[in-house]
C-alpha cells in the first residue's frame, strides 16, 4: 500500500479518535444518570429546583445555572462569568448549578464559598418520542466542593502575632500568593460588647494585610474576614498570640 494512504488513513483514525473523547467525558463514581423529560418539574438535579421546560431550557426559581459549554468537565471549579436562571439544553454542553444565593461579592467578585456543594452536569444526548420530536434529554451529574488548596477551610482559625507599640496593637499577615482579602471586616472585643470594626485601622495590599487597633491590655479582638482566591471563598478568624 502506498504509503502516503497508509499515513493518511492513520491521520485520521487519530483525528477520529481525539474528537469522539471530547464527547465522551469520563464518568466519575459519584455521578448519577438521568431522563429529564421536557416540562417534568418533578425530575431536577439533585437537590436543586432545575428541570427542562417546555423551550428545553434549564429553567430554576433559585438556582444559578451556568453553560460551560464542551470545555467543562465533573471536577470543574466554580465559574461564575455568566450565570442565569435559564440556559438552553445542548447535547454535549456541560452545566453548573449553585445556589444563587450562596454567590457573593468577595474583595470585589463574585465567589462561591468554599464550603458550599454545586452540581456538574453533562448533557449526553436528546429523547425523543415516537414522532421524532425532542422529549428530554439524558444527563449526568455530580455534586461537587470547591477543592482550592490555596484557601484554608471554612471557619479555620489563623494564628498570628501580636506587636505592640506605643498606642497601637500591630498585627501582620500573609495569604497564599492569589489570595485576595476582603476588605469588609467583624470585629468584637473578646467581651462581645465593644465593636470595633470603625476603630480598626485595616490595611490590605492583595493576600497582605496589616490590622492595628487600640491597645486595651490583655483582651484581644475578636476579627473574622473573607478570602478570596478565584471564583471561590472562604471565612477565617484570627487568632492572636
Amino acid at each position: 500500500m502506498n504509503k502516503k494512504i497508509i499515513f493518511l488513513i492513520s491521520l485520521f483514525a487519530i483525528f477520529a479518535v481525539s474528537c469522539s473523547s471530547d464527547y465522551e467525558p469520563k464518568t466519575p463514581i459519584n455521578a448519577i444518570s438521568l431522563n429529564m423529560m421536557t416540562g417534568d418539574r418533578e425530575t431536577t438535579i439533585g437537590g436543586s429546583d432545575v428541570f427542562i421546560n417546555a423551550s428545553n431550557n434549564f429553567s430554576s426559581s433559585y438556582c444559578g445555572i451556568a453553560d460551560l459549554g464542551r470545555k467543562g468537565s465533573f471536577n470543574q471549579s466554580p465559574n461564575l462569568s455568566q450565570i442565569a436562571q435559564e440556559v438552553a439544553v445542548t447535547p454535549g454542553n456541560f452545566y453548573q448549578i449553585m445556589l444563587a444565593q450562596d454567590i457573593q461579592t468577595v474583595a470585589g467578585a463574585r465567589a462561591y464559598p468554599i464550603n458550599a456543594n454545586y452540581y456538574n452536569v453533562y448533557v449526553d444526548s436528546w429523547i425523543y418520542d415516537k414522532n421524532k420530536d425532542i422529549a428530554g434529554a439524558k444527563i449526568s451529574f455530580a455534586e461537587c466542593y470547591p477543592e482550592i488548596k490555596q484557601l484554608p477551610k471554612w471557619d479555620d482559625k489563623i494564628v498570628v502575632k501580636v506587636e505592640n507599640d506605643a498606642y497601637y496593637s500591630i498585627v501582620s499577615y500573609e495569604f497564599t500568593h492569589g489570595c485576595v482579602i476582603d476588605e469588609a471586616v467583624e470585629a468584637y472585643y473578646t467581651n462581645g460588647h465593644n465593636d470595633l470594626t470603625d476603630m480598626l485601622d485595616f490595611e490590605i495590599n492583595g493576600n497582605q494585610m496589616v490590622l492595628k487597633y487600640p491597645d486595651i491590655g490583655d483582651t484581644n479582638p475578636y476579627v473574622k474576614l473573607l478570602v478570596r482566591y478565584e471564583n471561590v471563598y472562604t471565612r477565617v478568624s484570627l487568632d492572636f498570640k
